[in-house]
């Protein structure tokens, strides 16, 4: 399972990419791990490519590259239950958007990829495995 920083770091410059890069060499390597994404996903990518042209970190045309390259993985939109991550978000304060990919991992038991350490503390307390 996927989260929006992994995915984002794969294809934005200046990012801390070496284990980010290690996990997409795996997901376009071997069709196993299933990756999953909650719907929001696309919309969480497409905003931060957004607000990176506006603050000038890349242009226009590197936007819509770097779109076209994650929608090439084999990602599978899973939907999960607003309410649930509600809960998960005041529990943990936890963005509810985060609190989607955590629902997910946990509804799925998968194995959760993420940037963000915040998520990525909340899901080990949790036992929900966590990389990188």
């Amino acid at each position: 399972m996927v989260d929006a920083s992994v995915a984002l770091a794969w294809v934005l410059p200046g990012e801390d990419t070496k284990n980010a890069l290690l996990l997409r060499n795996q997901a376009a390597e071997n069709p196993n791990p299933i990756l999953l994404i909650p719907p929001t996903f696309w919309f969480e990518v497409a905003n931060v490519l957004w607000v990176a042209i506006r603050r000038n970190r890349i242009k226009k045309s590197s936007a819509t590259k770097a779109l076209e390259i994650l929608q090439n993985f084999d990602f599978t939109v899973y939907p999960v239950d607003p309410t649930n991550c509600l809960h998960l978000s005041i529990a943990h304060d936890l963005a509810v958007y985060d609190s989607a990919y955590l629902h997910l991992a946990l509804e799925q038991q998968a194995v959760l990829w993420t940037m963000d350490q915040a998520l990525k503390k909340v899901a080990e307390n949790l036992e929900v495995a966590a990389l990188p």
